[in-house]
């Protein structure tokens, strides 16, 4: 064999070689995924903001003092705040990600995601991602459509979260073009830009569900925190549930056990 035949046999198979691991972090398959110096990427969860918590309040609400002080924890311990866009890649394609990363979701879709959560987060410099159950557009206490495009126009990610909140494992075939399509389609047309993720409704999900979201074209789902250390797939994403209680301490501290 000559030097080029040599030559040409070496490229093809370190291009073979770089295929087969691309392969292996494809967005199609739901594998483990690549964690941050040993680490899984913290993931936040938030729901209801509030200014007033007295009397009766609605479950997974945070007071927006409570708030504050856990987004001025971040600042204080240098994290970063990033985008699901740069989860996505550094868990697919190994893209590098700034020290101490952390990703900030809020679900539902309730409006003081837009009142109280946006401005904090506008004036502190950082952006969030925003997971909306569309069956709630422009009702009572819900995001209307204008103040969703508003959020995605401040660089805020817009997410799916269904149509109305099922549990995703007792859904069928006949289910997913309203759960899945639906909600796709409704927020891209009021953002004007590819709707990819999506928040799995109580962190509940099966194979049948995950295979279905793949087929909707969306890059990858958020869950919620299973059992610690567990390294999830691209469609099962860990999330910390932020309780209402927790200062900017408890939430440390709750980041470092969750996230191993």
């Amino acid at each position: 064999m000559n030097s080029y035949s040599q030559s040409m046999m070496w490229t093809v198979l370190v291009f073979s070689l770089v295929c087969i691991n691309r392969t292996s972090l494809a967005p199609g398959n739901n594998a483990p995924i690549r964690q941050e110096e040993g680490r899984q990427i913290p993931v936040l969860c938030y729901h209801h903001v509030y200014t007033d918590m007295k009397g009766h309040a609605p479950a997974y609400s945070i007071s927006l003092h409570n708030f504050r002080a856990q987004l001025k924890m971040l600042a204080d311990s240098n994290f970063h705040v990033i985008s699901p866009d740069q989860l996505y890649d550094h868990l697919c394609c190994a893209a590098k990600l700034p020290d101490k990363p952390v990703l900030l979701t809020f679900d539902d879709g309730n409006q003081e995601q837009a009142t109280l959560v946006a401005p904090l987060l506008d004036s502190m410099g950082y952006k969030a991602t925003f997971f909306i159950m569309t069956v709630t557009i422009g009702k009572p206490r819900y995001l209307s459509a204008a103040q969703i495009a508003t959020l995605s126009a401040h660089g805020h990610v817009i997410g799916a979260h269904t149509w109305d909140h099922p549990d995703c494992r007792t859904q069928t075939v006949k289910d997913w073009p309203v759960q899945l399509g639906k909600p796709k389609q409704a927020l891209e047309h009021i953002t004007g830009k590819p709707v990819v993720y999506l928040a799995w409704p109580f962190g509940a999900w099966n194979e049948a569900a995950v295979s279905a979201v793949k087929q909707y074209e969306y890059k990858a789902a958020f869950q919620l925190a299973g059992k610690p250390g567990e390294t999830p797939g691209l469609y099962t994403i860990r999330r910390l549930m932020v309780a209402g209680n927790w200062g900017g301490t408890e939430l440390y501290n709750e980041m470092l056990r969750t996230f191993k």
